[in-house]
């Protein structure tokens, strides 16, 4: 499920829901599908800007490229994980970007010619753009994307803001930190209201989702393919990596997800999903002093 939840008058037209293409890619067993059939096929407009919104489902959310092969077109990668990009909107241009299978992306795209497309996952074919003249009124023929829409509190300020506590979390098969899920004990509990710095490694071989609030890079040079200060909430890079967060808005229990496979050689199954699972506890505790 994509949510789509943007205030359409501090964008342009371009990201506008008329001009919006949705690509669901499953990567399930021997099949890579794109809205669940084996090519969908968009039509756009030459010369007009479209809002491609990309969500990617792979059951152990492995990274793969998301690329655009052939054709005249030009993309940006404008958003990550539901999060618009704190860069300018052309910053991450190109023609293939790297995605876990358990991720979303949007891509600002527009065909300067008549051609065709091939949008893969990986080696597998998921999509076709075929660029034309249609005579529809999708797409935007600004020369301009603008910028990216306000970002709430939760999301702003956090990159030179003193933090409130720093935890490290390593991922090592079924273990968080070495421990198993045990729904009754947490393996940490952070104060609502707090900014907070956690060292994350072990996400290369286990890739790693945290519910509740989105993490900002800040480590230098980025992890991986995940920039530094753009947001994220799922992570996947070799090393450990740096981020931050605004525990703010929501509390309770933070759940924590890391996936893994495991080979099996029981009866026909070859491989089994497995997944190391883990939970923060939100409390909130007098603040000694105002965090703004």
């Amino acid at each position: 499920m994509i949510i789509i939840d943007d205030d359409y008058s501090k964008v342009h037209a371009w990201a506008h829901p008329q001009n919006e293409l949705l690509l669901l890619v499953s990567d399930i067993g021997n099949s890579v599908l794109g809205n669940g059939i084996t090519n969908e096929v968009f039509q756009v407009e030459v010369g007009r800007w479209y809002r491609l919104r990309v969500s990617t489902v792979e059951p152990n959310a492995n990274t793969a490229a998301l690329s655009f092969n052939g054709g005249d077109c030009t993309v940006h990668k404008v958003a990550s994980d539901g999060i618009w990009h704190n860069a300018a909107l052309t910053t991450y241009s190109g023609s293939s970007f790297d995605m876990t299978g358990a991720s979303r992306a949007d891509y600002a795209i527009s065909c300067a010619s008549v051609g065709s497309t091939t949008v893969k996952w990986g080696s597998g074919e998921v999509a076709t753009i075929e660029a034309g003249t249609f005579g529809s009124n999708t797409g935007s023929e600004e020369t301009d994307l603008g910028n990216a829409p306000p970002k709430p509190a939760s999301l702003t300020g956090l990159n030179d803001a003193s933090v409130d506590g720093t935890f490290s979390i390593t991922m090592s098969g079924a273990k968080i930190n070495r421990k198993m899920w045990d729904e009754d004990v947490p393996l940490g509990v952070v104060p609502y209201g707090g900014i907070y710095e956690w060292t994350i490694g072990g996400t290369g071989a286990h890739p790693y989702h945290q519910h509740l609030y989105h993490m900002l890079i800040v480590e230098p040079g980025g992890c991986g393919f995940h920039q530094e200060g753009e947001f994220y909430d799922t992570l996947s890079a070799s090393g450990s990596c740096r981020v931050r967060f605004y525990a703010i808005d929501i509390g309770q229990r933070m759940v924590l997800v890391s996936t893994f496979s495991r080979d099996m050689t029981c009866h026909s199954i070859k491989q089994t999903l497995f997944s190391s699972t883990s939970f923060i506890h939100i409390i909130a505790l007098p603040r000694s002093r105002p965090r703004r």
